[in-house]
């Protein structure tokens, strides 16, 4: 009897040994995460949007013959400004003689040139006299490639003529930014800075101005025309040049956070709200802008909340959380 209360004894023993060692260990509570917060705050800022635009002259014509002639004189030089009336080209018109250049080919022996015949009317042509081709407007004269003496025909081009005292900029803006440039452009007493880049990256020194908005969309980009006008005093700009288009707008009371205080899921972007408990709510916003590594928030925070903008990828959504306070700036 003894030696049998001592054996269920020891299997008592055993079986809670192995009970002790099976039962599930009790994981200790999840310490707080360390992050800093920062208080959402509202700031003047200004915001800048780039265009690729074409420019063109105020008035830009290619000036052609009236009529078929000779160039009996050239009185301009290429990049040559021309006021209103200045001669351009003495053009020596010519008439000729259809009916001798008719009778030559027709009386011809058989194997002659007919070009003969041709050049020979072409001799008996009767000058009409010379008469010159003027400037219609003050501009720039453009390229020429003729010659005094070049024989040109009726429509050909001679030159352009580029009024280049005020150049145009024309852009595409798409339909929900220009919805929006039509609010701002009511709302606001001052117009937006217009500034225009240069392909050496240098900025012109004469400041643009909106001047029209296109009357239609482009069903295929979706897209709207707009022009920007820009003085030319020194007529470094000219017709067909590319360029940027810099517009910068002053927008007060933006809500503004740091950039990196976000992160982005399935290509939505969040933050970490900290309420008055200390605990950390995940929260979808909406950006309108970025500026100076700033986010320029349309919705989603408000005015003095506090958001983490250091460790948020170790908070969970609706965990306690320690934190230090960011100095507001």
């Amino acid at each position: 009897m003894k030696g049998s209360r001592v054996q269920t004894l020891i299997l008592l023993l055993v079986s809670l040994s192995l009970f002790a060692c099976s039962s599930p260990k009790v994981k200790p509570p999840r310490k707080a995460p360390q992050v800093t917060v920062a208080l959402v705050q509202s700031k003047t800022v200004t915001l800048s949007e780039k265009y690729v635009c074409q420019l063109r002259a105020d008035h830009h014509i290619e000036i052609r013959a009236q009529e078929i002639g000779y160039v009996d004189a050239i009185e301009v030089k290429e990049r040559q400004m021309v006021k209103q009336g200045d001669v351009l080209f003495q053009i020596n018109y010519k008439k000729l003689f259809q009916d001798k250049a008719t009778s030559s080919e027709g009386t011809s022996p058989k194997g002659t040139n007919l070009t003969k015949a041709r050049a020979d009317a072409d001799a008996a042509a009767v000058a009409l006299g010379v008469a010159p081709i003027t400037a219609p407007f003050d501009g720039m004269v453009g390229p020429i490639s003729l010659q005094v003496g070049s024989i040109i025909q009726k429509g050909e081009a001679l030159t352009t003529l580029s009024d280049n005292d005020l150049m145009r900029a024309y852009f595409h803006v798409s339909e929900a930014r220009y919805l929006e440039f039509k609010t701002e452009l009511e709302r606001q007493k001052d117009e937006p800075q217009i500034e225009l880049v240069l392909p050496n990256g240098n900025k012109f020194d004469q400041p643009g101005k909106f001047a029209a908005i296109g009357a239609n969309f482009n069903s295929e980009t979706g897209t709207v025309s707009f022009r920007a006008d820009f003085a030319n005093p020194d007529h470094l700009l000219r017709n067909g040049q590319t360029a940027s288009l810099l517009i910068s707008r002053v927008q007060n009371d933006a809500i503004v956070i740091p950039q990196r205080a976000t992160f982005e899921i399935n290509d939505d972007r969040y933050v970490y709200v900290v309420d008055k408990d200390n605990v950390a709510h995940r929260r979808e916003i909406f950006v309108q802008d970025e500026t100076d590594n700033l986010f320029v928030i349309k919705e989603g925070l408000h005015v003095d909340e506090k958001i983490i903008v250091n460790g948020a990828l170790q908070v969970h959504d609706g965990e306690k959380v320690e934190y230090n306070e960011q100095p507001s700036k």
